[in-house]
């Protein structure tokens, strides 16, 4: 397989990860073409032409039409834009989570909460405007908007995230919406948001954690929930997302 070809193949299973996890049929992910002329992009549902399995389509920078499936999606400057911005990275998610929507209406941000939520200690920003990113301004926009950030919830429509590879952008996106589902229910318990001594707690407890197993194991060269799920998705195995 060419460098294309295994980079797109991880596209077809983030995207069926997504899909099932997320519940949105309209969401993509994509990444950085080999070449460096742009971009490969996989939409989570199905073309609309017949016989065609996969919907992936590669444009240039300009959002213009190298090759693939149709034309390149309405917010393709979600990855132009970011790409041009930030050259760290090299893969791109967004898509509509319903529970991270939800937070960012009621002006809560989701946060480093639990221990698989780390990553998003003192909160995902949340873009003030609720619009589809279409054009070449908007994108910029939402770019600069993130230029420090690898997430964020776009109100009343959904979140982009950001990483250096697809496997780590996918389950990213996963913790992220699994992450609103539990602050969400935690609000409707009475939970008032995390205190200093929580962050204070959850920082130190993960570094030790970090230490431990790079003692006893040295640095994993692989996500493990990437390698598990991955395997699900090529059995054609599905997974409960659980029940909160």
């Amino acid at each position: 397989m060419s460098e294309l070809d295994v980079l797109e193949d991880d596209l077809k299973i983030a995207s069926r990860i997504l899909e099932w996890e997320i519940g949105d049929i309209w969401g993509h992910v994509g990444t950085r073409l080999p070449s460096g002329e742009g971009v490969t992009l996989k939409l989570f549902r199905r073309p609309e032409e017949a016989g065609v399995e996969d919907w992936i389509v590669r444009f240039d920078y300009a959002m213009n039409k190298i090759s693939g499936v149709a034309r390149p999606p309405t917010e393709a400057a979600i990855y132009t834009e970011i790409f041009k911005a930030r050259p760290d990275v090299n893969a791109i998610v967004h898509c509509h989570a319903p529970m991270c929507i939800a937070l960012g209406l009621a002006g809560k941000k989701v946060d480093a909460v639990h221990m698989q939520s780390s990553h998003f200690a003192g909160g995902v920003p949340i873009f003030p405007k609720p619009i589809f990113i279409i054009d070449e301004a908007e994108g910029k926009e939402l770019a600069d908007a993130m230029r420090k950030d690898d997430a964020i919830v776009i109100t009343g429509h959904g979140v982009v995230l950001l990483g250096k590879s697809i496997d780590e952008v996918c389950i990213r996106t996963l913790y992220l919406e699994r992450t609103a589902r539990i602050m969400a229910v935690a609000y409707g318990l009475g939970f008032q948001g995390l205190t200093d001594e929580f962050r204070k707690y959850m920082e130190g407890t993960k570094e030790k954690h970090r230490q431990y197993l790079n003692k006893v194991r040295g640095p994993r060269q692989y996500i493990a929930e990437w390698s598990y799920y991955k395997d699900k998705v090529r059995k054609g195995e599905w997974w409960n997302r659980g029940s909160v």
